[in-house]
């Protein structure tokens, strides 16, 4: 089947109900894009899925370049991808930059949203896109969102894959984060200051913790957390805790920020998601009662990593 018909079958349109929405011309607007905007949202776990797309588009449209909106924090770590693309950085808030709102992204430009569900911190800044080809693999439709493309899968990264194929847009598999070697050093530096060798640890949060603790659960190895007031590591900038959560044997935590993390960079890790709301990860599935979270960690004690 053509891009045409895939894109026709695929694809979930919804318009502005205000009418300024753009004409989107398929697939013409898809294959030469006049200009390329990636969002990556406000949550720390919101930067994998965006690093994940950003690799596809940078090798999708090597002739046109990639602007990216990222919270401040994660500014570096774009830095890992196969070149750095154009990174504009806001504050608290998702909002377009001054840096790119005066100059401005072409008519005829895609901005990817890649993301499940449009929150409500985002909606500002979504609807100070609305002349663009904005496009979401969006579970539901959104008004600010008029090329919502329908995956099967609701796990990154497949569901990134998926909305490429039906795209027509080849999706990178070959790319995955990897710590840069300055931010690396440090974690080492930090967390071995004497020997400079890091020993096998844990990453935990302290409520995590604890929940192992009382329930007598075995923690094999030395544990470090990355938030709470006890701990040592609670300022970390972004790239030293992106990796230290890396060079963990294993991760166990009820914090989504940390789930993402791991998920992304493939460190076995158990989690606590009593609200639901962590990111879904291909492999990967995290408990909503604590009873299940301690069974998870015996059985990963017991199969090892």
């Amino acid at each position: 089947m053509g891009l045409l018909g895939r894109l026709t079958r695929a694809l979930g349109l919804d318009r502005s109900g205000s009418g300024k929405g753009p004409i989107i011309h398929l697939p013409g607007d898809i294959r030469e894009p006049r200009g390329l905007c990636l969002f990556s949202g406000p949550m720390e776990s919101d930067v994998w899925p965006a690093l994940f797309m950003a690799s596809t588009l940078q090798r999708a449209f090597s002739e046109v370049e990639l602007n990216v909106l990222c919270p401040g924090r994660d500014d570096g770590l774009f830095n890992m991808l196969p070149w750095r693309p154009k990174v504009h950085c806001y504050g608290n808030s998702p909002e377009m930059p001054p840096s790119l709102s005066e100059n401005g992204l072409p008519d005829g430009s895609l901005f990817f949203y890649p993301y499940s569900k449009v929150i409500d911190s985002d909606v500002r800044m979504l609807q100070s896109v609305m002349r663009l080809t904005r496009i979401a693999p969006l579970d539901s439709p959104s008004d600010l969102v008029n090329l919502v493309v329908r995956t099967g899968s609701p796990y990154f990264p497949e569901k990134l894959e998926q909305m490429c194929g039906t795209l027509g847009i080849e999706y990178d598999r070959e790319w995955k984060p990897t710590v840069q070697r300055h931010a690396e050093r440090a974690a080492e530096q930090i967390m071995a200051p004497v020997t400079g060798r890091m020993l096998p640890y844990i990453v935990t949060t302290p409520s995590a913790q604890k929940i192992l603790e009382r329930s007598r659960a075995e923690i094999p190895l030395r544990t470090v957390t990355l938030s709470g007031q006890s701990s040592e590591f609670k300022d970390l900038d972004r790239e030293l805790k992106t990796a230290v959560v890396a060079g963990a044997s294993a991760v166990v935590t009820d914090s989504d920020d940390i789930w993402g993390d791991a998920c992304a960079f493939g460190v076995p890790v158990v989690g606590l998601d009593r609200e639901g709301s962590f990111m879904k990860w291909h492999g990967v599935e995290a408990s909503r009662k604590e009873e299940d979270f301690v069974g998870a960690w015996v059985g990963l004690l017991k199969r090892g990593w």
